[in-house]
């Protein structure tokens, strides 16, 4: 019995690992999404640093910045260029949002956390 315990939670410890992967379609149907486009400021202390097609925003304050979604998971590089050619440091982003839990709005959330 004891046996038998410790392989199902083995075997589900395996599966919840396994959820954890996030698997994004081809962006073949939407090459925008990738696409680059210039970082620019919108008003005040706001910011574009998203792609062509999906929206990233900077608040810069005092206490640390905030960027509100990420895009696609390989947007990373892009969004951190973004923020520095504006003159800003990744690393002073202390709030990460997102507007909605889909890959194409915070595919590169756990990336740019670390």
């Amino acid at each position: 019995m004891k046996r038998t315990l410790i392989l199902v939670g083995l075997l589900c410890a395996n599966c919840l690992a396994f959820a954890q992967k996030v698997f994004e379609p081809s962006t073949k149907m939407h090459p925008e999404w990738s696409k680059p486009y210039p970082s620019f400021r919108i008003a005040g202390n706001l910011y574009y640093v998203g792609t062509y097609d999906l929206a990233c925003y900077l608040i810069v304050t005092p206490k640390g910045n905030i960027l509100i979604n990420t895009g696609l998971a390989s947007s990373a590089p892009g969004i951190k260029n973004s923020i520095e050619t504006l003159g800003f440091k990744l690393s002073d982003t202390k709030i990460l949002l997102n507007t909605q839990a889909h890959y194409d709005h915070m595919g590169a959330m756990a990336n740019i956390k670390k």
